[in-house]
C-alpha cells in the first residue's frame, strides 16, 4: 500500500508540474501553422469523411501536401472530435494539449520506474520531462499535438509491455500492441518504440550470450513486429511510398541535424551568452566550478590510485571543454560554424556542442570515479533510446526542435539514474565512505541540466506564443470581415500574411519555432467561416520580433485585394 502511494505521489507531482508550467496557454488562440487546417479538415459530417482521414494523407485538400506527405489518422480523429465538442473555440484545444502533456508526464514516471525498477528514477523523470524547455515548442502549438500523442501511446507501449513481460500477462501484451499502433498512427518516429522493447528483453536476460535470450525476445515482441509490418503495408497503400517531406534540404542543412538534436536537449537556449548579458564573471564562476571540482576530487589520494587511462579521458575532455567554454563565451563571433550557411547562430551553436562534450564528460568522469554505481544496463538501454531516432531525422530529410520531445525521456532517465545512484537515503548517505566521489556525480548532473532548468517554461511567461496568437486572430478576424462584404464568387487576393518570429537563442523561455499563418492556414479558416471565395497570396510576412497593431488595406475591382499592415 505504501508503494502504490508513492507511486500516486510521484504522478501527481509530475502531472501538477506539466499542467502549471503551460497553464498560460489556455489563454492563447489558435497557434502554429497548421492548426487550423488540421481543425478544417478533420471534420466528420458523413460517413464520407470519415473514409477521407483513413485513406488519405494528412492535411488532405490543402496545399501543405506540396510541403509533405504523411499518415497520421489517430491525429485526425482527436481533432474530429474535438471540433464535434469545441468547434472553433481554441480553449478546448489547448486544454487538450495541456492535458495530453500531464498524462505523457505521468506516463513517463510509470514507464520509467518499470524500467528500472526505481521509484525514484521514474519520479525524478517524471518531473524533470514536465517542466523541460522543449515542452515549450509542443504543448502550446495545437498543431504539433502528435508528438504527445506519439509519446503518450509510445510510452504506454513501453510499460504495458515490460509489465506483460513481469507477469506474464497475455492482456497486457495485447494492450502493448495496441498501443503501440496507436502511436505509429499518431507519428511514424514511434517505429523506434518495437525495437527499443525488444533490446529491453534482451538486456533483461540472464546472459548476453545465450541464444535462448533472443529468441525468448523475439517471440516476446513478435506482436509488436506484426502491427509495424502491418502499419507499413497501410502507409505504403494510402501514401504510394514512405512518405515524409518533399523537398531535399542542402547537405550542410542535414548534417547539422545531430547537433540541432543536442542542442534540442542539451542547450535549448543560449544560457551563458544570456546570463554574459548581465555578469560575465558569473559566467566564469559556473564554467569553472566543474573541472575545479573534478580536479579537487581526483586530487584526493584514494582517487588518485584509481585513475587509469579509460578513467583519466572524460576527465581531461571535461576540463578542456570548459576551458574553451570560456572562450567561446566571451568571443562568441569568433565560432568556426560562422561561415556556414546553414548556420543562424554560430554562437549558440558551438557553445552548445562544446557544453555539451563537456558537461557529458565530467559526468562519464565523475559515474567513473564512483564506487557505488551498479547502473549500467538501464543507463545503455537509455543511450540506445536517445540515439534512436537519428537515422529517422535523415530518412525524413527533416528536423525541428518538437521532434525531439519524446525523446528528451532518455536523457532525463539517465540523468535520474544518475542522481538515485548517488543520493541514497539520509542515513546511508552519513554511513557511506564515497560521499566526496557521489557528491561529484549531483554536480555533474546538476551542470548537465542547468541550461534546461534555467530556460524552463516554469520560469517564464512569455513563451512566444501568446503574443502571436493575437496577431493570428487578428489578421484572421480582419480577412473575414472582407471578405464577408463581397460575394462567394469574388477572387481574392492576400498580401502581408504573418508567418513566424525569428528565434532568438538568448531570449529565456522562447519557443524555438514560432509559426503563424500559411496561405493554407488562411484558406481553412475562410472555409470554417462559411466562405468559397477563390483566394490567392501575395508576399508573406516574418518578423523579428511580434508586431503592433494589425490593420488591413483594402480594394474592391474585379476582385477583392487585402492588405495586411503592422506598426
Amino acid at each position: 500500500m505504501k508503494r502504490s502511494h508513492g507511486v500516486a505521489l510521484a504522478a501527481l507531482l509530475a502531472f501538477s508540474l506539466a499542467v502549471l508550467a503551460h497553464a498560460e496557454s489556455l489563454g492563447y488562440w489558435f497557434t502554429s501553422y497548421d492548426s487550423i487546417a488540421l481543425v478544417e479538415t478533420s471534420r466528420i459530417a458523413s460517413l464520407a469523411d470519415l473514409r477521407t482521414i483513413f485513406t488519405k494523407p494528412l492535411l488532405y485538400g490543402t496545399s501543405y501536401l506540396d510541403a509533405g506527405r504523411f499518415y497520421r489518422p489517430v491525429v485526425n480523429l482527436v481533432y474530429a472530435a474535438e471540433y464535434a465538442l469545441w468547434g472553433v473555440d481554441p480553449f478546448g484545444y489547448h486544454l487538450t494539449n495541456l492535458l495530453l502533456h500531464g498524462f505523457v508526464s505521468v506516463l513517463v514516471v510509470l514507464t520509467i520506474r518499470s524500467l528500472t525498477d526505481s521509484l525514484r528514477t521514474g519520479a525524478l523523470t517524471g518531473a524533470l520531462f514536465a517542466v523541460h524547455p522543449l515542452g515549450t515548442d509542443v504543448v502550446p502549438a495545437i498543431s504539433r499535438r502528435q508528438d504527445m500523442l506519439l509519446a503518450l501511446f509510445g510510452l504506454l507501449a513501453l510499460w504495458l509491455f515490460v509489465e506483460s513481460v513481469r507477469r506474464d500477462s497475455r492482456r497486457l501484451r495485447v494492450g502493448a500492441a495496441v498501443a503501440y499502433g496507436l502511436a505509429l498512427f499518431s507519428k511514424e518516429t514511434a517505429a523506434v518504440v518495437g525495437p527499443l522493447a525488444f533490446l529491453w528483453l534482451v538486456l533483461e536476460g540472464p546472459s548476453l550470450r545465450r541464444r535462448s535470450t533472443y529468441r525468448r525476445a523475439i517471440v516476446a515482441v513478435a506482436p509488436l513486429a506484426a502491427v509495424a509490418v502491418g502499419y507499413l503495408a497501410v502507409r505504403f497503400a494510402v501514401l504510394g511510398g514512405i512518405g515524409g517531406y518533399t523537398h531535399d534540404p542542402p547537405l550542410s542543412r542535414t548534417l547539422l541535424f545531430p547537433v540541432q538534436y543536442v542542442l534540442s536537449l542539451v542547450y535549448q537556449a543560449d544560457v551563458l551568452a544570456a546570463i554574459g548579458g548581465v555578469s560575465t564573471p558569473l559566467v566564469i564562476a559556473v564554467v569553472a566550478a566543474v573541472p575545479l571540482a573534478l580536479l579537487v576530487s581526483f586530487a584526493r589520494d584514494r582517487a588518485l590510485g584509481r585513475i587509469t587511462p579509460r578513467r583519466a579521458l572524460p576527465l581531461v575532455v571535461a576540463i578542456v571543454g570548459f576551458a574553451v567554454l570560456l572562450v567561446v563565451a566571451r568571443f562568441p563571433g569568433a565560432s568556426p560554424l560562422a561561415s556556414i550557411d546553414a548556420v543562424d547562430h554560430a554562437g549558440w551553436y558551438t557553445a552548445g556542442i562544446v557544453f555539451a562534450i563537456a558537461a557529458a564528460s565530467a559526468l562519464l568522469a565523475a559515474v567513473a570515479s564512483a564506487r557505488s554505481f551498479t547502473a549500467g544496463r538501464s543507463m545503455g538501454f537509455f543511450v540506445v533510446w536517445l540515439l534512436s531516432p537519428l537515422p529517422l531525422f535523415f530518412l525524413a530529410k527533416q528536423f525541428a526542435f518538437r521532434d525531439a520531445y519524446f525523446f528528451a525521456i532518455p536523457l532525463l532517465a539517465l540523468a535520474a539514474v544518475c542522481l538515485d545512484a548517488a543520493l541514497p537515503s539520509v542515513d546511508d548517505w552519513r554511513a557511506r565512505s564515497d560521499r566526496d566521489t557521489d557528491a561529484l556525480v549531483v554536480v555533474a548532473v546538476l551542470v548537465l541540466l542547468l541550461p534546461s532548468l534555467a530556460a524552463s517554461p516554469l520560469l517564464y511567461a512569455d513563451s512566444g506564443w501568446g503574443e502571436t496568437s493575437d496577431v493570428t486572430r487578428t489578421a484572421l478576424t480582419e480577412i473575414d470581415r472582407s471578405v464577408s462584404e463581397v460575394n462567394a464568387g469574388t477572387p481574392v487576393a492576400i498580401a502581408g500574411v504573418p508567418t513566424k518570429i525569428d528565434y532568438h537563442p538568448q531570449r529565456l523561455g522562447q519557443a524555438h519555432k514560432v509559426t503563424m499563418l500559411q496561405p493554407h492556414s488562411v484558406r481553412s479558416w475562410l472555409r470554417l467561416q462559411g466562405h468559397d471565395n477563390r483566394v490567392t497570396f501575395g508576399r508573406l510576412q516574418s518578423f523579428h520580433s511580434v508586431p503592433g497593431n494589425v490593420s488591413t488595406k483594402t480594394r474592391e475591382n474585379e476582385r477583392l485585394l487585402i492588405w495586411l499592415r503592422y506598426n
